[in-house]
């Protein structure tokens, strides 16, 4: 079962103890957008590489010797 809008739940209750349900239901919202915000952050940082590579290489053309040494 997991908690809804009607089961109100009290966390900061030093008695309260979920249930077995209670608790997949508090971990399940918890962690829901997790991998999608894992997957945006990974994608950003490969963006974010691609970007700095292609600068450093186009630095170092602009930057190279004419006679190629």
């Amino acid at each position: 079962m997991m908690i809804g809008m009607a089961e109100r739940i009290n966390l900061a209750d030093p008695s309260f103890e979920p249930t077995d349900e209670q608790l997949a239901g508090l971990i399940a919202r918890a962690f829901v957008d997790v991998r999608a915000r894992r997957e945006q952050a990974v994608a950003k940082l490969h963006a974010e590489i691609a970007a700095a590579r292609a600068e450093s290489l186009a630095r170092l053309d602009r930057h190279a010797k004419p006679d190629g040494t």
